[in-house]
């Protein structure tokens, strides 16, 4: 099995009297991509300098008059592939759903990613 670079997890400063590059932050793979993942559901094009396209503007998506769930998986699976090369090689299963929250006048999505015995639930609205 290759090697699995993990230095772009390390965010320690390198002036920090404890900086240590080759300590590992996450060594289970799984978790890993749960991290990674949960980097991409929050991030929005723009923020992360140097790469424009990493983020899946979630919140923006959130408003479009014009989108499903499916079109919103596509782009969330799309970020996947892309940004988390250790998730071609794990089942995994991705799935989007808006709902209305009639006590706030609001749509909300709910993107859940079920990958081994682990079920992560994210809720994208405007109370962010």
């Amino acid at each position: 099995m290759a090697a699995v670079d993990y230095t772009d997890f390390y965010i320690l400063d390198p002036n920090y009297n404890k900086f240590n590059d080759t300590e590992i932050i996450e060594d289970d793979i799984i978790r890993l991509i749960i991290q990674k993942y949960q980097i991409l559901v929050y991030t929005s094009n723009g923020d992360v300098m140097g790469d424009y396209n990493l983020g899946t503007n979630l919140i923006d998506l959130l408003y479009q008059t014009r989108l499903n769930g499916e079109s919103v998986q596509e782009i969330i699976d799309g970020q996947l592939k892309r940004y988390i090369p250790e998730i071609t090689n794990t089942n995994y299963r991705l799935n989007v759903i808006f709902e209305q929250d009639p006590e706030n006048y609001q749509d909300v999505m709910f993107i859940t990613l079920e990958i081994n015995e682990f079920q992560v639930v994210n809720q994208i609205g405007n109370f962010l």
